[in-house]
This record gives C-alpha cells, structure tokens and sequence, in this order.
C-alpha cells in the first residue's frame, strides 16, 4: 500500500520527571530533508533523532520539534541569587539616587526583579538519561505519522487507480476507433479523387497505395501495447510497501510520451477528443503523485 508524504503528528512522554512532547510534520520532497528544532539540553540528541526518523521515513520532508512538557525536571532544580549583581544593581542604584537628587529606599523586591538576579538552576542531564526519556514519545510519534501517511495513501491509491481504469478505458475506445480511421479516409480519399476526375474511375491499385501509406503513417498499435503495459505497471505500483513516487513518476512520463505520439500520428477527431481526455486525467495524476512516498 502505497503511502503518503503529507503527515501529522504529535505525543508526549509519559515520564514524569523529564516529559518531553515529540511534534512532527511531513511534507512532499524529492529526498528526505530532515529540519529538526531541539530544545536547549536536547541538542545532543539531533543525530539519534535524525537516526530514528530516516530509519521510518524514507522521503520527505520532516519538520520534527522536542521540547519539554512541562514543569517535570523544574521540580528538582533550584533557585540561586546573584549576590555580586544584585549588590551592583544596589550600587548603581544609590548613584543615580545621588546623582538625580531622588529619594526613596531600594526595597528587595526591587532587586529580585531586575535581570539575573534571581536564576533557576536546572539539574544537569546526561544524553542517556534524555534519549531514555524521549525513546517512547519519539516512538509512538512515528507509529502514529506512518498510520496517517498510510491512510492518505489509500485515498491517493483509490484515486489513482480510478484514473488508471479511466484511460485504460479510453485508450480501448481508441483501438476500437483505428480500423475506421483508415476505412474513412479511404472513403474521403475516394470521394476526392473521383470529383477531380470526374467520369474517369480512378486507378484501384494507386488508390490502395495511398491508402497503405496513410495506414503506416498513423499506425498507432505499438504505442497502443506500451500505454497498456505502463497503465499495467502504475496499477502494480499501488499495491507496492516500499516507496514509489519515483517510479510512478517516471511510468507517468512514458504514458504522456504514448499518448503524445498517439495524438500526433492521427488524423482523426474523435481519437484527439480522447488523446485530450487523457492527457487532462494524467495531469491530475502527476499532481497527486507528488505527495507519494
């Protein structure tokens, strides 16, 4: 089952003291572009991270944040005073007192909220402790993205495949319409010549010789045989686990390579009318097949 690229996802530890929430997005991409954002202490983690998610998300692009949840580690962390600031906050204080003729008392409260004064200390972390308390949130996060990038491909894959039936059926309705095209320019070719020559009936054998030359020109039975094999290989293609948005891609080409020559080749109207439908359905395709893995 084929998979999207576009996905979201979120989760949050369960570990009390360090909880931490893992938010990811997935976009469409040629190749995999990981862009992490890691919080403070978390930083040392980027390389286990970037680790854990290539190993589950072929290609895309992963927009990944981790941050912590909430007060959890704030609990065995403490409160130091800055006394060398807070006295020259104090001093400087007193001198613009002095200077400006103010009066007044410096009050602590003052002090306490000046800048740095009062510090909250987190308690050091080592990377075996964070990775521990990650390992999980990061974990369900990616179990969750891959169910979503899945579910958005079987809508792709329904999608798709009713697009593959459509030009099956329309490139049937054009084999279907190539012996006519033959049999009536022979008819027109006819009416054409018999009106220049008036009473004179035209030469049978010159007539089939043209006739053979324009059934050459606008075979079109090849191109016919390589548009069902590659419509044959997209539809395999759905059913495929690993990526293929590539393969599709390129597949996609060929069929508008076929469909073009087809186009090209006929003098017909009705076969145009259909080489337009279908090159309006492959547009569409292309489209979606971009947001496949």
């Amino acid at each position: 089952m084929i998979k999207s690229m576009t996905a979201f996802a979120q989760e949050t530890g369960t570990d009390r003291d360090l909880p931490l929430t893992v938010l990811l997005r997935t976009y469409n991409s040629r190749y995999l572009d990981l862009n992490l954002r890691l919080v403070g202490p978390l930083t040392v983690l980027e390389d286990r991270v970037k680790a854990a998610i290539s190993a589950r998300v072929p290609r895309g692009r992963v927009e990944c944040t981790i941050q912590f949840a909430g007060p959890g580690r704030a609990r065995n962390g403490s409160l130091a005073v800055n006394l060398d600031l807070a006295r020259a906050y104090r001093d400087r204080l007193r001198e613009l007192q002095e200077v400006l003729g103010l009066s007044g008392s410096i009050e602590v409260g003052l002090l306490a909220g000046l800048k740095d004064v009062l510090v909250f200390q987190e308690p050091p972390l080592s990377e075996d402790r964070l990775w521990k308390a990650l390992q999980k949130p990061l974990k369900t996060a990616l179990d969750n993205l891959e169910k979503m990038r899945f579910t958005e491909g079987r809508h792709l894959s329904r999608d798709l495949l009713a697009r593959i039936r459509l030009i099956e059926k329309t490139a049937g309705q054009i084999a279907q319409r190539v012996p006519l095209v033959v049999e009536s320019y022979q008819e027109r070719l006819t009416k054409r010549i018999q009106k220049l020559l008036g009473e004179v009936a035209p030469d049978p054998s010159r007539l089939a010789q043209e006739v053979a030359v324009l059934a050459d020109r606008s075979d079109i039975s090849e191109e016919l045989v390589r548009l069902k094999s590659h419509l044959q290989q997209l539809k395999s293609l759905l059913a495929e686990a690993q990526p293929v948005g590539r393969k599709m891609e390129f597949l996609l080409q060929e069929v508008n390579r076929e469909i073009n020559t087809i186009g090209s080749k006929s003098l017909d109207g009705p076969i145009a009318e259909r080489v337009v439908t279908v090159k309006a359905e492959l547009e569409k395709m292309r489209e979606q097949v971009q947001n496949i893995e």
